[in-house]
């Protein structure tokens, strides 16, 4: 099985270089490519603004067993992945049963017990299932050949999910066709104590994907002004021109292949006027113009970018991205509008 868990407090997410290629379908089952956009001067005006389409956020499937929290939980990652351009996501038993036990050995246990919150201690500590996510999803009975898994301490499953998306490693699992099937657990005691695994069984293929998902996604409202990336485990790279915390909020593509290259990349504030950011890609991707190596980006086809300081409230941002795909000239315009 396929496992490589980050360490820390927020999360783990694990990638897998997977992918298919079969068209995502749209209402009428043809599939609309994304908005041609040449550059140029007016390029934030024919910029798409979407809206993001959520009608899709009810579309995976719950088990028999699946609770209140478990099936919000699943609508609000659809609600954001098929939103990205992704297919929906669909619940497993069987890791909603790992998610329950790791959520609740945190609860029943002091820190010491679950270092780095991932790795639970056997010993005197009360409900060990395994000491890796991928130990206690092998004990739930699923045989995965990838997983992954987030942890985090919101009070709802819905503020759960966008405490996990609007970062850099987090939101990875989120926006990954890789992974096909997704279990929750949340144990409440002074705090709410929150996971969620993401896997894809052995003989089950990824996820179909045509086109590079990006987010947020085009015409996306309230999106959070700032970062605060040392919050996260493992904290992103530094903004490479402020070297500080906040920078603007993550903006994210992942490409359904490894045959691309990325020789374009830009944000834009209100006024059309390039905003400074940083962007980085993992260690052994293609091609990516004026970026740096993340070591801890695992995904040779993720790809992300923020600004060097907080972005504008209450402003549309544009973003332009271009390069080529499969030898093919490919690019991307959009717009996304911050919070007050």
């Amino acid at each position: 099985m396929n496992f490589r868990p980050y360490a820390l407090a927020l999360c783990a997410a694990t990638t897998l270089l997977a992918c298919g290629d079969d068209p995502l379908p749209t209402p009428d089952g043809v599939r609309s490519p994304p908005r041609a956009c040449p550059p140029g001067p007016d390029v934030c005006s024919c910029a798409d603004e979407g809206p993001p389409d959520f009608s899709r956020e009810e579309a995976g499937m719950t088990t028999e067993t699946s609770d209140e929290a478990q099936r919000q939980a699943l609508v609000r990652t659809n609600h954001w992945r098929t939103a990205a351009g992704l297919l929906p996501i669909h619940a497993n038993a069987q890791l909603e049963q790992a998610a329950v036990a790791h959520s609740r050995f945190m609860a029943n246990n002091p820190s010491s017990c679950y270092p780095g919150a991932h790795f639970e201690n056997a010993g005197t500590c009360m409900g060990y299932t395994g000491r890796s996510p991928g130990d206690r999803i092998t004990a739930a009975g699923y045989r995965a050949s990838l997983a992954g898994e987030v942890i985090n301490w919101e009070a709802t499953p819905q503020r759960a999910i966008d405490g996990w998306i609007w970062t850099v490693y987090h939101r990875t699992p989120f926006q990954d066709p890789s992974y096909t099937e997704v279990g929750f657990g949340a144990v409440r005691t002074a705090r709410m104590n929150n996971t969620m695994e993401f896997a894809r069984a052995q003989g089950q293929p990824p996820q179909a994907m045509a086109d590079p998902s990006v987010f947020p996604p085009p015409g996306t409202e309230l999106v959070p002004t700032g970062f605060q990336g040392n919050l996260e485990g493992p904290t992103p790279p530094v903004p490479l021109t402020t070297r500080r915390w906040p920078s603007g909020q993550v903006v994210s593509v992942m490409f359904p292949t490894t045959a691309f290259t990325l020789t374009t990349h830009k944000l834009y504030d209100g006024m059309c006027r390039e905003v400074v950011h940083s962007t980085f890609r993992a260690a052994n991707a293609p091609e990516v113009a004026d970026s740096m190596p993340d070591p801890n980006n695992r995904n040779p086809r993720f790809v992300f970018l923020y600004a060097d300081s907080r972005l504008q409230g209450n402003t549309r941002h544009t973003v332009e991205l271009r390069g080529t795909l499969s030898g093919a000239l490919w690019s991307r315009v959009w717009a996304f509008t911050t919070s007050p």
